[in-house]
């Protein structure tokens, strides 16, 4: 299934049928993201980390740059549809759901989901996500 990319796997759109039995959240990067290099090469950065946006204004949109958080969704399609918004060239990222470990430098937040995308929210830097090509 996949080759190593910096700290996380990359495979191909077919692998994600597989993966989609189990248990993840899905991250779709577009081709004009800024922070596309990073999701490349499985890691996850957020527009500020220092960021004092909040999960209901980071929600409503518009404010990523600013923002210590991440979008995220239990539902493939969507991040499917994020990824490929600009042309080829982004990439969907995936981790498996559950609580970080103690110590972690990042934590999972609530949504309000307001445009009903599954969407939940990770906070801070993480590294090792799958890197999906659709």
């Amino acid at each position: 299934v996949g080759a190593t990319v910096r700290g996380g796997t990359a495979i191909a759109a077919g692998g994600a049928a597989q993966a989609k039995a189990q248990t993840f959240v899905y991250r779709g990067v577009h081709a004009g993201h800024p922070a596309l290099d990073a999701a490349k090469a499985g890691r996850v950065v957020p527009g500020d980390i220092a960021g004092t946006v909040t999960e209901e204004l980071h929600n409503l949109g518009r404010v990523a740059a600013e923002s210590p958080f991440t979008s995220w969704t239990h539902d493939y399609s969507v991040a499917v549809y994020h990824a490929t918004s600009k042309g080829p060239g982004g990439v969907i990222l995936r981790f498996p759901t559950g609580a970080p470990p103690q110590g972690a430098g990042w934590s999972w937040a609530w949504s309000p989901d307001v445009y009903m995308e599954s969407e939940v929210l990770l906070r801070g830097l993480r590294e090792g996500a799958t890197v999906i090509h659709p």
